[in-house]
Parts: C-alpha cells; sequence; structure tokens
C-alpha cells in the first residue's frame, strides 16, 4: 500500500527551492542539484510541480508574490507626497541587501522573455504587478486615474533601467541623484494635459 500524501510537503519544498534559488540562480538550473541540495529526490519535486519549466514558473510567481508584498509594505510606511513615497521606494530598492534580489530578478525577467512559450506571460504580469502598485498609490494621492497609469509608466520604466544598472554596477548613489532628479521632472499635481 503506498504511503498517503503529505499536503504540506509541496510549500515546505517550494520553501526551500525558493531559497536554493535565490541562492544560486536560474541560469544553470538543474533539477538533480537542487534535489540533492534540499534533501529529495527529482522525482519528489516533479511530482509536486510537473515539470523543471513549471517549477521555474512557481518560484518566479512566489518571488514575484513577495516582492508584490514588500512593494506594498514600502509604499504604506512611506508618507508624504507621491516624490517623496517614490524616493521612499528607490532607496528600499537600492539597499545593498537588495542587490541579490534585483541580480535573480533581471536573470528570471531575461529567461522568461527570451523563451516565452515556456514561461508564459510572467514578464507580463510582473511589469503589471509594478504598474498597479504604482498607479493605485499615486490613485490614493488623488490623481486622476489616466494620469496616474501615465505617471505609474514613466516611474515604473525608470525604475526599471535604473535597477538594472544598480544589479550591473552597485553604483547606488548616481542612481540615486538620478531618480532624484527624474522624480523632480515628473508634473505630479499638474492637470492632466
Amino acid at each position: 500500500m503506498p504511503r498517503p500524501i503529505d499536503p504540506a510537503l509541496r510549500p515546505r519544498l517550494l520553501d526551500k527551492i525558493v531559497d536554493y534559488v535565490r541562492r544560486n540562480g536560474v541560469a544553470e538550473f538543474s533539477l538533480r542539484p537542487l534535489a540533492a541540495s534540499i534533501g529529495t529526490s527529482h522525482r519528489t519535486i516533479l511530482y509536486h510541480f510537473e515539470s523543471r519549466e513549471q517549477l521555474l514558473c512557481t518560484v518566479f510567481d512566489t518571488l514575484r508574490e513577495a516582492g508584490r508584498r514588500e512593494m506594498d509594505d514600502c509604499l504604506a510606511r512611506a508618507a508624504g507626497p507621491p516624490r517623496a513615497v517614490f524616493r521612499a521606494l528607490w532607496l528600499w530598492l537600492a539597499r545593498p541587501e537588495m542587490r541579490p534580489t534585483l541580480c535573480l530578478f533581471y536573470e528570471m525577467y531575461g529567461i522568461a522573455t527570451r523563451d516565452p512559450a515556456r514561461f508564459g506571460d510572467y514578464p507580463r504580469r510582473v511589469a503589471q504587478f509594478w504598474l498597479d502598485g504604482i498607479g493605485r498609490r499615486l490613485r490614493d494621492e488623488g490623481i486622476a486615474p489616466a494620469r496616474a497609469d501615465l505617471l505609474a509608466g514613466m516611474i515604473v520604466a525608470m525604475f526599471r533601467g535604473a535597477t538594472l544598472e544598480l544589479a550591473a554596477t552597485g553604483d547606488a548613489p548616481r542612481l540615486t541623484r538620478t531618480i532624484e532628479a527624474f522624480l523632480d521632472l515628473l508634473p505630479f499635481g499638474e492637470a492632466a494635459p
């Protein structure tokens, strides 16, 4: 008689797998080294996650959701006008301890962008969660929805470029000055054109 399936095993495995991916990245991701590292078999991983690609999608989504919660928390703690709020968001992203997460994010984003047939709409979902979070904060500040969406798109594009460069160069002081200058140029309080 086969042993019953432990319903808590999948979430425990996922926690270990996410930790492994944070440490090792995904460029050379393989199930057998992963399984050996977390103390299970590759068959157990496949049983719970179907395929390597499905497992990576689950890891990507888990990390995206954790990032969404962290971003929402950062935005909720930030006080003041939009410039101050988004400056606080940048400073949170620019912390040295965020560098490994940024590097992993861009590695995952690039892989998913290169092979959408394997990873679905992950890049679009990532972009949308940033647009939604920033747009919501702008609308909460009383900015009209169409203008909030436009400003959110501008902020996401600038932050995306700046965090990619930060991951590559580590030059937080220069990029912080760049972000501050960019935020000063945005017409947060002006009427929509």
